[in-house]
């Protein structure tokens, strides 16, 4: 009876250990919404409005889809859809720099037309190897400014039909910089070939933009510069800035655009309004405040009368089955991007794929706010030996009390 009384609380232990696991990983995320009820089970576009958007890590890596179950839900992003159509490869030239440290291979490939570009395509020859891309983007060879970080390189397959050659797709927010290098870290080791860069004309596709709101503006000029500050609700993404000018006919001025976080100011790029051109300034930032110097040089300052803010539509799509319940999870600075076997997988999936939307965004209840000590993650390892120590007591406790249940069977 000990025995088996003994038995039971493994058990239950076990049960709550595995329970308790899933909660941890629930508490780190401090924001949810809800993901709208689908009548069909069938792969989704879910839409990430700005509101989440805003309270979500500026690369993205912290949303997690959760259903009714507790279980993550694998998922990718909508710009990770390949380009099936593949009949025009535009090429981007290779441009010669000054000689790199030997342990990083660059690429600088040239953007000639300023084209608005959210996808790269490398050409590389076969390789099968660990390492990690970086992706800068100028606009004069001069100044570099980070697009991404840490992309994982892509393995060639070994089915020998590539002809030797394969592509990796490098994902980022919408630019438009004349250059963009390339850098592989190669760890002290061999470099890999980069043979080509460029896109196809098929992602030329217009991108799709949401107007935000709330936008607000303060213009000061002195005396050859003009500052304008804007301002959000939020840290919302900013990918597109279209300006009113007022006050002058003819026009073509210089102008550099900063993120402002307090007293930081990063630079985002700099280019030029003119009125033969559009008014529409591209960049890639996460902010809450963003600041236009335009140079007048000795012409007096142009009257800003509006200014309207766009941010690149966003998707991530996951399968979801018909009437369960789903919610997303986002919120943890800390969190790495999820790894999930869909991407490998991603050329099988339709673009035009029904859209899903997302309420509004709450507070997750289960978050745990700490204010005294940083949270302290549990390593994974260290949840698997639990779970294997408690296995293990649980297989010898049976055997004893199997053993002891032959013992007394021969006594009797």
């Amino acid at each position: 009876m000990r025995i088996r009384l003994r038995l039971n609380k493994v058990l239950l232990t076990l049960i709550l250990l595995a329970g308790s696991t899933c909660l941890l990983a629930q508490q780190i995320f401090k924001y949810k919404a809800d993901i709208g009820k689908v009548d069909t089970s069938a792969f989704y576009r879910v839409s990430l409005p700005p509101g989440l958007l805003a309270k979500s890590n500026a690369d993205l890596t912290d949303i997690r889809v959760l259903n009714q179950s507790g279980k993550f839900v694998p998922y990718i992003f909508g710009n990770q859809l390949p380009v099936k159509e593949q009949q025009s490869f535009i090429v981007f030239p290779q441009i010669s720099i000054a000689k790199q440290p030997d342990t990083i291979t660059t690429f600088v490939a040239e953007n000639k037309d300023r084209l608005t570009i959210n996808q790269l395509n490398l050409k590389l020859r076969n390789t099968s190897v660990d390492r990690i891309v970086n992706l800068a983007g100028s606009d004069d060879l001069a100044n570099w400014y980070a697009i991404k970080e840490n992309i994982l390189l892509s393995k060639a397959g070994e089915d020998g039909s590539t002809g030797g050659i394969y592509e990796q797709l490098l994902n980022f927010p919408a630019s438009t910089y004349r250059y963009f290098k390339i850098q592989v870290n190669n760890n002290r080791k061999d470099p890999v070939a980069i043979l080509q860069a460029g896109i196809y004309q098929m992602q030329l596709v217009k991108p799709v933009y949401t107007e935000l709101t709330g936008v607000k503006f303060i213009q000061k000029d002195s005396a050859k510069v003009s500052r304008i500050v804007i301002t959000f609700n939020e840290a919302y993404p900013v990918n597109k800035l279209k300006l009113s000018v007022a006050g002058a006919k003819y026009y073509k001025r210089a102008i550099s655009i900063y993120s402002i976080d307090g007293k930081k100011r990063d630079l985002l790029g700099d280019t030029e309004i003119s009125s033969v051109g559009n008014s529409e300034l591209f960049v890639s930032a996460k902010a809450k405040k963003i600041m236009l110097e335009i140079t007048n040089e000795d012409n007096p300052p142009l009257n800003i009368s509006d200014i309207i803010a766009y941010q690149l539509d966003q998707t991530l799509i996951a399968y979801l089955d018909k009437g369960d319940n789903y919610h997303l999870l986002f919120g943890d600075t800390a969190a790495s991007a999820p790894v999930y076997d869909l991407q490998f997988f991603a050329d099988s999936l339709q673009r035009n794929l029904p859209v899903v939307k997302v309420g509004d965004v709450d507070n997750n209840p289960l978050f745990q706010h700490k204010t005294v000590a940083p949270r302290q993650h549990i390593p994974t390892w260290l949840i698997w030996v639990a779970i294997i120590a408690v296995i293990s007591l649980l297989t010898f406790l049976t055997l004893k009390m199997t053993k002891e249940v032959g013992e007394r069977k021969k006594q009797e």
